[in-house]
């Protein structure tokens, strides 16, 4: 009897300490989770009234062609560049508040609607869709983790049918703390409380790939390609890695942190990313290196 006693606390104790050692080499979750939604409770929020599930894969044609031929159900259909305003992009600000106002209210968007936003290329449009939205003070937003890829790869249910849409009134309250212009970017250059992220590839940070009149990079900014925050699945990696190559890159919490890219669009994938994390001081550089590598008055480095 005692020999069947000291077994069964053996085992017990070497069941508690696997559990131990589980928890402790578990990943630490991210200090925002809602900003991100697992293929699990989507399927299980479909059909629920105040959430508003936006599509933008691809440009206006291919993406178009890619919604028809199957979505997630109850998807309504955004471009990924839909969220583009070129005349405005060019003094580095994202669409404007009255064609906001249109775009949103027209996919049935109010500022009780919970947006969750997914795409087909590792979630940068997804995550421009998050940071555009948050520009004007919706809070309720959240990213497909994995995008349609993963979705579709699980076997989940597809849909043809196009829902109907009653039009809300979304009424933008733009957030100038989370966007930072070219003139805010250059006064805080050499700064110790100004981090500079840079989201393209290190081919372009190091100029050898020029987009604009000239290559190279704004001076003291350290690259965090954005493609290096997924997983080969497309998913996010763990917070302790995230923040491990957010650190290295100088980004701390008493930091302003500043993300950019070439057009606004992998810099608002960094922007999220540094939100999912819980770093609150973080600006989206809108212009990026379509304004200052068009601007020979503005330094770089190579």
């Amino acid at each position: 009897m005692r020999r069947d006693r000291l077994r069964i606390l053996r085992a017990l104790i070497a069941t508690v300490a696997a559990l131990l050692a589980a928890v402790a080499s578990a990943s630490p979750p991210y200090a925002n989770p809602q900003f991100l939604v697992e293929t699990d409770e989507l399927a299980r929020l479909l059909g629920t009234p105040g959430v508003r599930i936006v599509d933008l894969r691809g440009d206006p044609d291919t993406g178009e062609a890619a919604y028809g031929a199957g979505h997630v159900p109850g998807a309504v259909y955004l471009p990924g560049r839909g969220l583009d305003d070129p005349p405005a992009n060019a003094r580095g600000f994202p669409i404007r508040p009255d064609a906001a106002a249109a775009l949103f209210g027209r996919l049935g968007i109010d500022h009780d609607t919970t947006v969750i936003a997914y795409d087909d290329a590792g979630s940068v449009y997804a995550a421009r869709l998050f940071f555009v939205l948050d520009y004007y003070g919706h809070t309720k937003v959240r990213v497909l983790n994995g995008g349609f890829a993963k979705w579709r790869r699980e076997g989940r249910r597809l849909t043809t049918e196009v829902p109907k849409v009653e039009a809300k009134r979304f009424v933008p309250r733009a957030r100038r703390e989370v966007l930072a212009t070219a003139e805010e970017v250059q006064a805080g250059l050499g700064k110790e409380e100004v981090c500079l992220i840079d989201a393209r590839s290190p081919e372009e940070y190091a100029g050898t790939d020029v987009r604009a009149k000239r290559g190279g990079r704004i001076p003291g900014a350290r690259n965090v390609d954005w493609v290096t925050t997924l997983k080969p699945d497309g998913t996010f990696r763990p917070a302790d890695e995230l923040r491990a190559m957010f650190e290295a890159a100088g980004v701390r919490p008493d930091r302003q942190v500043i993300t950019y890219c070439q057009s606004g669009v992998r810099s608002a994938h960094d922007y999220f990313v540094l939100r999912l994390l819980g770093y609150a001081r973080v600006r989206n550089y809108d212009g990026s290196w379509m304004e200052w590598g068009n601007n020979p008055a503005l330094p770089l480095e190579r």
